[in-house]
């Protein structure tokens, strides 16, 4: 996750998981600090090594172990949160730049983000002249390419249908749109590879599959097709 601006307003990033990896790696240490500690103690309290031999050092080596073991646990589950915050990290990015380049396009087209639907979150919903949009973010590497009808990550089906998500998506826009009398308008799903090389040449199952970089050549190509009274009809009832 980003810091917080510093005095010139520009945003960095810390590396993910740092003080998560630290803790993975210090149950050893966790374990001998409270082992010294409890001899300290026993030693204060009994005021004699003796008493340490026959009767603290057993219970402490037990302690310590059972704090060693505590800590070690611990430790794994702090690097399962960081590896799984390195994903959605990732991701975020991915998204935000898509939102860069949606950002550049012409005053004629709106851009809706995060819109939640019944059938989960849209990323971006794009409004103009020539569309409607409903573009999902990607995040994965390598080719990209499809077989027919299936989407393959360097030749192998991905871990999801992201097609029949697409237009689950679209489709919830869809039958909001009917439901507030703007019509029955049906939005194209895309989906954008944010860092893959896209080698899809049309459409699979209907869906646009483009590259992080395709989009606005993407919309040139597309025919005019919404008024500005429908589109501005569309705006409203999304917003």
């Amino acid at each position: 996750m980003p810091d917080f601006p510093d005095a010139k307003g520009v945003v960095t990033y810390r590396k993910a998981g740092i003080g998560a990896r630290k803790m993975a790696y210090s149950p050893l240490a966790i374990g001998l600090f409270f082992l010294f500690l409890s001899i300290g103690g026993i030693y204060r309290y009994m005021g004699s090594t003796q008493a340490i031999a026959s009767l603290g050092l057993t219970v402490m080596v037990i302690v310590s172990v059972k704090i060693f073991h505590w800590a070690e646990a611990m430790g794994d589950k702090a690097k399962m949160c960081t590896d799984r915050a390195i994903p959605w990290k990732q991701e975020a990015v991915s998204e935000e730049s898509v939102g860069d380049s949606l950002e550049a396009l012409p005053n004629n087209y709106s851009v809706i983000n995060d819109f939640v639907t019944k059938k989960g979150t849209i990323d971006y919903i794009v409004v103009g002249p020539k569309r409607i949009l409903t573009i999902e973010t990607k995040n994965h590497q390598g080719a990209v390419t499809n077989h027919g009808e299936m989407l393959l990550q360097d030749g192998h089906p991905f871990e999801k249908d992201f097609i029949k998500q697409a237009w689950a998506l679209s489709y919830s826009v869809r039958d909001l749109l009917a439901e507030k009398e703007i019509g029955t308008l049906r939005p194209q799903p895309v989906i954008v590879f944010t860092d893959a090389d896209v080698q899809v040449k049309e459409r699979v199952r209907g869906v646009q599959i483009i590259g992080g970089k395709d989009i606005h050549a993407f919309l040139e190509g597309l025919p005019v097709w919404m008024s500005e009274r429908l589109s501005k009809g569309v705006i409203d009832c999304l917003s």
